[in-house]
């Protein structure tokens, strides 16, 4: 790879960003500490905005971000089925209101959104799961592609594709930057992805462990003890499916999945779970922890400086 062309991509370009390293809007974790100290470390973040359920809460951290950092970040915004569409109109009109630059979009055809949105001249990052998404996600106008693997954490379709196979297919069939992400947190897996084509990775695993982050350090200290073999898909019987930490809460719901639980008994696990206030209290499992294959690669708790550093490091050494 031209060593010119290490830190300057069409994303980087696109974002206005010192690295071609992101992190993606992590449910309950992202607002704005973790967010400003990405993006003041040259990387790139977007808050979460669909545990906030409002407008105004979303400018309000929105505000708070702006007064950590003066680099840009973005705002995610989960469109998947189970999220009210009226909240989505809120945040987007939120998004435009704050002039936000860019925005994630998730767990949905964004195409009822998109429109609104590039009026507005807000970049449009869709993220995927398969080829056939990413090209329905270009013809309704996204801007870029976040491409995901299999090893994620969250919510990684139900192809059962990994992220390689799965990045050179969509390079293949779409014009827009793709990004990877999907099982990388360091600069080795960056590599082979930007080596591949991509120009961007996402992490979200990876920074979730940071000193940053408002995981509670029990929570934190699982993921960090796990190995990569340590994480399980569960929902996948009602065709949702989630990956996360081995624990309690995963085994109970894979034991009612075996049991043939129908979608309202499985659903009221994730209805009565409040992210940000189990990520405080620091039960580890009990609850829901989010986490991709790559925890097996994590060894310690970093800040978001040495994490990007390091990584960015590593990613020059190797190419």
């Amino acid at each position: 790879m031209n060593k010119m062309k290490k830190n300057d991509t069409r994303i980087t370009r696109m974002l206005n960003v010192e690295y071609p390293l992101l992190c993606g809007g992590l449910y309950g974790l992202s607002e704005s500490k973790l967010v400003s100290s990405i993006c003041n470390a040259g990387g790139y973040a977007f808050l979460s905005s669909s545990h906030l359920n409002s407008k105004e809460l979303l400018k309000k951290e929105i505000r708070k971000t702006r007064a950590l950092t003066d680099k840009p970040f973005g705002v995610n915004l989960s469109l998947l089925k189970e999220s009210k569409s009226n909240l989505v109109n809120e945040y987007i009109d939120a998004v435009i209101e704050e002039n936000i630059p860019v925005v994630e979009t998730a767990g949905n055809n964004p195409e009822d959104y998109i429109k609104k949105l590039k009026e507005n001249g807000i970049k449009v990052l869709h993220k995927v799961v398969s080829p056939r998404h990413a090209l329905k996600a270009e013809k309704f106008g996204a801007d870029a592609i976040i491409l995901v693997g299999y090893s994620a954490g969250g919510h990684p379709g139900m192809d059962e594709v990994g992220l390689f196979v799965n990045l050179v297919e969509t390079l293949n069939c779409v014009q827009v930057p793709v990004i990877a992400a999907g099982g990388i947190c360091s600069g080795r897996g960056m590599a082979a992805a930007m080596s591949a084509g991509a120009e961007a990775v996402l992490m979200g695993t990876a920074f979730s462990v940071t000193k940053e982050s408002h995981y509670h350090e029990n929570i934190k200290n699982k993921i960090i003890e796990s190995s990569s073999t340590d994480t399980v898909v569960i929902f996948k019987s009602i065709r949702n499916a989630f990956r996360c930490v081995r624990n309690k809460m995963t085994e109970k719901i894979l034991e009612l999945e075996e049991n043939n639980a129908s979608p309202e008994e499985l659903l009221v696990h994730l209805k009565n779970f409040d992210a940000k206030e189990s990520y405080l209290a620091g039960d580890a499992e009990n609850i829901f922890i989010p986490a991709g294959q790559a925890i097996g690669l994590i060894d310690s708790i970093k800040s978001c400086r040495e994490l990007i550093e390091n990584t960015m490091e590593e990613y020059k050494a190797c190419i």
